[in-house]
């Protein structure tokens, strides 16, 4: 299971629908509302399965960003 924030109020340059993530800690999605509500924003956590979690390369995967799993 992954997490996203889906926006319900604009804050930064990005308007209510923009999604977040996806997530593979509920906290780090928490963290992401609470940085919209710093700046006059908001949103909400949905769970469900929304692909890989952001940041993730997977060894020896292959095409951009991967990462290679020799040393």
């Amino acid at each position: 299971m992954t997490y996203r924030v889906i926006q319900t109020k604009p804050a930064f340059k990005y308007p209510e629908g923009k999604q977040w993530g996806p997530y593979a800690d509920e906290l780090d999605a928490q963290q992401r509302v609470t940085l919209l509500r710093e700046f006059d924003g908001d949103g909400v956590i949905e769970d469900g399965d929304f692909g890989a979690p952001c940041g993730t390369n997977l060894v020896g995967a292959g095409g951009p960003g991967g990462v290679s799993g020799s040393v």
